[in-house]
């Protein structure tokens, strides 16, 4: 029976193989019966990755497609993970208010965050609540009325670069123009930052916001994550992260500056995002125990 195995190789070892070989292929397989059992149509799963991949051209192309072949409520898998989408306004209260309103609580966490772990759309439960109730007062009527005239000069810019492009006969990109304008009018609100990236694309904060703005499912670590997500904490500790690391760096670096300048400076200009942000700290460190609750960390205020 020798010249079944490779030399070096005993039976043994061939036999661990082949014993590993069977429960990783079962490992890849097993949760996607789930579904069927249950009666709920979905699109077919791919072992290990599920229909995680189908994401590429789109969430928003994914969902129309699922929705316009298996009505309001289907079934998919990121990865062994089980997820059901449901349209049904009907089945969405009962989800989410009658029946199961504990279970739904936080928003889906992917883990390696980097230093973006305690961003308001990743934390849970109390800590959301403390983080929202400093951001909130950015989105009163009042708050939201200062940032018109922001919204309106920068709608003129771009109003000025389609007409300037278009006497040229030159060919637009709609995404890169209006994402371009979206970029300046969510940089200047929320920073007072104005970066102009509809004339300056090679700005440094254009460049590091686009590189945010990037995303992509066949990065290598997330479909690691994806496929063995027993393996986040060993990568979190190891300081694995989806975001890139000069991206990371070079917006703690900004947020540091432009927080150091306005301490020092005594800013006293439109109340915007950031400020919010640095003011519950000086709050918290002159007033009383509920107020240093609410007080965020430097880490915190990056995170957002």
């Amino acid at each position: 029976m020798d010249f079944f195995f490779v030399p070096g190789l005993s039976p043994e070892t061939w036999v661990l193989l082949l014993v590993f070989l069977v429960l990783l292929g079962i490992y890849g397989i097993w949760p996607y019966n789930l579904f069927k059992k249950l009666g709920i149509p979905g699109p077919r799963p791919l072992p290990f990755i599920g229909t995680f991949l189908e994401y590429r051209k789109g969430v928003l192309h994914f969902d129309q497609k699922c929705f316009q072949k298996y009505g309001k409520i289907w079934g998919i898998f990121d990865g062994r993970l089980p997820m059901m989408a449901v349209l049904d306004p009907i089945m969405i209260k009962t989800i989410l208010v009658k029946e199961f309103y504990t279970h739904f609580t936080n928003r889906r966490d992917f883990g390696l965050n980097g230093d973006l772990d305690t961003s308001i759309i990743t934390v849970p439960d109390e800590q959301w609540k403390r983080i929202r109730t400093v951001l909130s007062p950015t989105f009163t009527s009042g708050r939201l009325k200062e940032m018109l005239p922001i919204i309106n000069r920068y709608g003129e810019m771009l109003a000025k670069n389609v007409q300037k492009k278009s006497d040229n006969d030159e060919p637009m990109d709609m995404k890169e123009i209006f994402g371009a304008y979206s970029m300046d009018v969510v940089t200047s609100t929320s920073f007072s930052v104005d970066i102009d990236s509809m004339n300056n694309p090679n700005d440094p904060f254009v460049k590091n916001i686009k590189k945010f703005l990037k995303f992509s499912f066949l990065n290598p670590v997330l479909l690691l994550i994806i496929i063995f997500p027993f393996l986040t904490p060993l990568l979190n500790k190891l300081n694995f992260t989806l975001f890139p690391a000069t991206m990371i760096n070079f917006f703690i670096d900004a947020v540091k500056k432009i927080k150091k300048d306005r301490q020092k400076n005594h800013h006293t200009g439109r109340v915007d995002f950031l400020q919010l942000m640095v003011d519950s700290q000086i709050s918290g460190n002159i007033s009383n125990e509920a107020s240093s609750y609410k007080a965020l960390t430097d880490r915190e205020i990056m995170a957002q």
